[in-house]
């Protein structure tokens, strides 16, 4: 593959993690702060939930393949971690900029990293116990894209509960 090539994969993928954030953030829009935690079944993900894991995913990818410096507070982890519980309780999470925030950290240094791969290592296999993700690096930063997009769905059925306008047009 050529240099042009790889640079065109990266470049795609970034648009593609670009696009879910927008979308991500367009959902939460005119959600309530007050209901920021609102579960509209029992145990399901809340939008501040949804967002702080979409933080910890990304530093996951960052901390666990490349560099291991630590983006967010380690209670992020408990709080927003693949088994984590989500609780209709404020209290118990940081504030809504302290999460964008802290998305932001984690998403630039996502970019950085992937964006720091040479041609050989953006394009190589991903270790056999993360090919679920994609065929190569390049293709995991889809499927990063993929999972947030899959809670911007959940954000959409926040919105509906909440009685929000559709975000969408």
């Amino acid at each position: 593959m050529t240099t042009t090539a790889i640079s065109n994969a990266f470049e795609i993928g970034k648009a593609t993690l670009d696009l879910a954030r927008i979308w991500t953030f367009k959902l939460t829009e005119g959600i309530p702060k007050d209901k920021l935690t609102f579960q509209p079944v029992p145990k399901t993900n809340h939008a501040l939930w949804i967002l702080g894991h979409c933080a910890v995913s990304d530093e996951y990818f960052v901390k666990t393949m490349g560099p291991e410096t630590p983006i967010l507070d380690a209670s992020w982890g408990e709080l927003f971690g693949m088994g984590s519980t989500p609780v209709d309780d404020p209290g118990k999470y940081p504030s809504l900029d302290e999460v964008t925030d802290g998305m932001g950290k984690a998403r630039e240094a996502l970019l950085e990293w992937f964006g720091s791969m040479e041609e050989a290592k953006l394009m190589s296999e991903l270790p056999d116990d993360w090919k679920t993700f994609g065929p190569n690096f390049a293709g995991l930063m889809n499927s990063i894209a993929w999972h947030e997009g899959l809670h911007t769905g959940q954000l959409s059925a926040i919105r509906r509960a909440l009685d929000l306008p559709n975000a969408v047009g």
